[in-house]
């Protein structure tokens, strides 16, 4: 695999991987049933469906948050401190279509097309 393809697959992998487990409990109404989740259970219990994929909504917005603002510390740094990022003995290309890692992230994630070079 080229580096260019590289490059779309890992913000591919981060896009598919942004959906969170937590809040599919959150849809489900229930954490595993364990101690440390016995407060959580009791509070997801007392709201309705609406609420909990409100809930769930806001859960999956925060992680794909904290992966677009690391995306975004990362591009800093390839900017600003030559940052290099390899797989598999690939260096990934900068900004190869003129924009940052976290705007190609959020651009995937509607499930937008890569624009052509």
């Amino acid at each position: 695999m080229g580096s260019m393809d590289e490059y779309k697959s890992l913000i591919d992998e981060l896009v598919e991987r942004s959906s969170s487990t937590k809040a599919e409990w959150v849809k489900k109404g229930q954490f595993p049933n364990t101690a440390e989740n016995e407060a959580i259970n009791k509070v997801l219990s007392s709201l309705s469906t609406e609420q909990r994929n409100v809930i769930a909504d806001l859960v999956n917005d925060a992680k794909s948050s904290g992966v677009h603002d690391t995306l975004a510390y990362l591009s800093e740094l390839q900017n600003l401190n030559n940052l290099k990022i390899s797989i598999n003995q690939s260096e990934l290309p900068v900004e190869p279509f003129g924009t940052e890692l976290n705007f190609d992230y959020t651009a995937r994630q509607p499930g937008d097309e890569w624009p052509e070079l």
